[in-house]
């Protein structure tokens, strides 16, 4: 997976987080820079909570004037204004450092023990989630010396006057400061984090649709970006107050969200569901500890449990007794090509337990995590749709038969780039549990709203507004959109269909291997049972009869054998534009024309279809060509080669054949010529000296075959 290249922030706050990690370059690595700034944000964002959000009401008496306590270090009486972030900028930088170190972390390491004191009855369960959140971020926290002093009251200004409140409050502000990192070197292998665009965020939650009886899971969270948009939508729903996803997303995609909340409203949740969406509704899981307590943080900022989000290797995390189908909803952006914490993972995938490609363990975890209805939406690298493996394979069509496959949207190659250069080509896959796949929906997105490049800037014409408007008006209801050149629908059995003609090479193939070696071990067999007859141990009948016995274990050996190698020959490919041929409307309707006063066979599968064309001759094979689909790239090709086979004086005698191929080979900008017109054959011969050494074998334009020494 690679890093995205559009910026999170807007520009005020992008800049702001790149001058801090250029006031704290002294501090160390981009991981410890991170650190250092998580914790003076979370300050600053605890202080806006408690004059914002009105659960921690109570707690402001802690904080105010005319609170005092005597402090058991100094016995002297002491109040807390001085433990809130504004209190740093009154302070010199030569204190700064003491006052973080001796007097603000070890405050907010014991602060549920504070907080009790001027709560009136318990705290709310929201509280205690926060404050045991606060408490654990703060619990190690220590400035060291290598945090210039002279530079952290700059530091501190721009924390306090540089960035919005509506910035803290209100996006993945965290992850905005881990992609400064990310933006130098050393960053992404320090960090390890890489995030998913929020635009495409945004429309990942839009094609699942969360509400409050929803428990929505990503197995890989990083900094729990698509967790809270799935809270943000959901309140939106609710709410409908225009502020997500906010002024800074992309204007077209606002606009569409607007239009979509305004006619999709939810009603206020009942308690029961609000007790229940806050404790299981939104959850996740991260490897690594510290991005763990930064989505835990993220969780805190918008009133969610902090405790939803748990470390670990979710692989090795599922239990299928208790997992198995609890989640409703699941989405994620799964590492690619990520090392495993184990040598397996049995419980994901007994049959594959050992397979080393995470994206493909990744996807059954979430297949076995979702309910029978439930939805889940993934980003996938494109070479998912095509991997040869046998797991691979055996998901894709678990896909299709264990679950309705409902689209595949190609995203733009430009969208994950590092500076090592562009990440892989992505797409994502939606789908719901139970059923089957009848058809799958491909859209290409060439414009997500934004150019090309490491620094992508605005631009009209965004795409995904139009995929979100075809697939809720269409396709989520079961319905077919109107096709275009960038988006259609291709039948789950084209998907399913493997080329009769490699069927039929297979059975060719298997059988001339196994009669090969079956000829041995038959005159091997042969000559054990005459030495047996000639001992008078058997009788010629009973030879007959171990003979004809060989000879049905022979032929059961070779079907087994040609239909093991058939089903490991399906692909299930879900490269979906390869399945569209390159015949044009008006070619297929002239082939209607031609073909209009025959009347089809009875022939149903393309297999039949292909053994009739076979068998039957060129002058009666009509009817079977009227059953052949030649939108579908297969059966064209099909087509194609058996009316290209047929002898030319045959085709001129017959009119319709005669039109056909016509149809079948106009408009192309080569004709198809059979390979053995145009090969020659090589007759000049190349000599060895055995006293020299060779490194390549070339053919020049003219044809001549040369052998290239090695000089030395």
């Amino acid at each position: 997976m690679g890093r995205s290249t559009v910026h999170y922030a807007d520009n005020k706050t992008n800049n702001a987080l790149k001058k801090l990690h250029n006031k704290l370059r002294p501090a160390g690595t981009p991981v410890q820079r991170v650190e250092y700034i998580i914790e003076l944000l979370l300050l600053r964002i605890f202080e806006t909570k408690l004059k914002q959000d009105d659960e921690f009401k109570p707690l402001r008496k802690l904080f105010s004037n005319d609170y005092k306590w005597k402090n058991p270090k100094t016995g002297k009486e002491e109040n807390n204004i001085n433990r809130l972030f504004s209190y740093l900028t009154t302070v010199s930088n030569e204190q700064i450092l003491a006052e973080l170190n001796d007097n603000f972390f070890p405050f907010y390491s014991t602060i549920l023990q504070s907080a009790r004191q001027v709560f009136e009855s318990n705290l709310t369960q929201k509280v205690q989630d926060q404050l045991v959140l606060i408490e654990e971020v703060f619990s190690n926290s220590n400035f060291t010396n290598n945090v210039n002093s002279g530079n952290l009251g700059e530091v501190i200004s721009i924390v306090a006057n540089d960035i919005e409140e509506e910035r803290l409050l209100k996006t993945d502000l965290l992850g905005d400061a881990i992609e400064s990192a990310l933006s130098e070197t050393g960053g992404t292998k320090d960090i390890g984090l890489f995030r998913t665009p929020g635009h495409i965020r945004y429309f990942m939650t839009a094609l699942v649709e969360p509400n409050f009886d929803d428990i929505v899971f990503d197995p890989a969270c990083g900094t729990g970006g698509f967790l809270f948009d799935v809270y943000e939508f959901v309140m939106q729903r609710y709410l409908n107050d225009k502020k997500w996803p906010g002024d800074k997303s992309h204007p077209e995609l606002k606009k569409w969200f607007e239009k979509y909340f305004e006619n999709n409203p939810i009603e206020m949740p009942s308690e029961s569901q609000a007790i229940q969406f806050y404790r299981n509704g939104v959850a996740g899981i991260e490897y690594l500890g510290m991005i763990r307590k930064m989505a835990a943080i993220n969780f805190y900022i918008r009133g969610l449990n902090p405790d939803n989000i748990q470390q670990g290797d979710s692989l090795a995390k599922f239990n299928p007794v208790i997992d198995k189908e609890s989640k409703s909803i699941v989405l994620a952006n799964p590492p690619f090509g990520a090392e495993r914490d184990q040598e397996a993972y049995p419980d994901v995938w007994s049959e594959y337990a050992k397979e080393s490609e995470t994206t493909i363990l990744f996807v059954k975890l979430m297949f076995e995590l979702i309910k029978q209805g439930g939805r889940c939406a993934v980003v996938v690298s494109e070479g998912f749709h095509t991997w040869d493996q046998f797991s691979a394979k055996a998901l894709r069509k678990m896909l299709l038969d264990e679950a309705q496959l409902k689209a595949i949207i190609s995203l733009p190659q430009g969208l994950f780039v590092s500076k090592n250069g562009q990440g892989p080509k992505t797409s994502i896959l939606l789908f719901e549990k139970g059923g089957k796949t009848d058809w799958v929906w491909f859209y290409k997105v060439s414009n997500d709203g934004y150019t090309m490049g490491t620094n992508r800037k605005e631009q009209k014409g965004n795409q995904l507004v139009e995929c979100l408007t075809l697939f809720h008006k269409f396709v989520k209801h079961g319905k077919k959109p109107p096709e275009t050149k960038n988006q259609f629908c291709i039948p789950a059995e084209w998907i399913k269909t493997l080329d009769p003609r490699i069927k039929e090479k297979i059975r060719t193939e298997t059988r001339f291997d196994m009669e090969a070696k079956g000829k041995i071990d038959k005159e091997k067999k042969i000559e054990d049972l005459d030495y047996k007859i000639k001992t008078k141990k058997i009788t010629e009948s009973d030879k007959s009869i171990e003979l004809k016995v060989f000879d049905q274990m022979l032929e059961n050996r070779i079907q087994n054998e040609i239909a093991k190698r058939i089903d490991k020959a399906y692909n299930y490919s879900f490269n979906l534009a390869n399945y569209k041929s390159t015949i044009s409307e008006s070619q297929i309707a002239d082939w209607k024309e031609v073909l209009k006063h025959k009347r089809s066979n009875g022939e149903v599968t393309l297999e039949e279809v292909y053994k009739k064309l076979k068998s039957s001759k060129p002058e009666n094979i009509l009817p079977y060509l009227l059953k052949l689909n030649l939108t579908n790239s297969l059966e064209a090709d099909i087509a194609r080669e058996y009316i290209n086979n047929i002898d030319n004086e045959l085709i001129d005698k017959h009119q319709e054949l005669n039109l056909i191929k016509e149809i079948l080979n106009s408009k192309r900008k080569y004709p198809f010529v059979k390979l053995k017109d145009i090969l020659i054959e090589y007759q000049n011969f190349i000599y060895i000296n055995n006293e020299k050494k060779y490194k390549q074998l070339t053919v020049s334009n003219t044809g001549e075959v040369k052998l290239r020494e090695i000089v030395t």
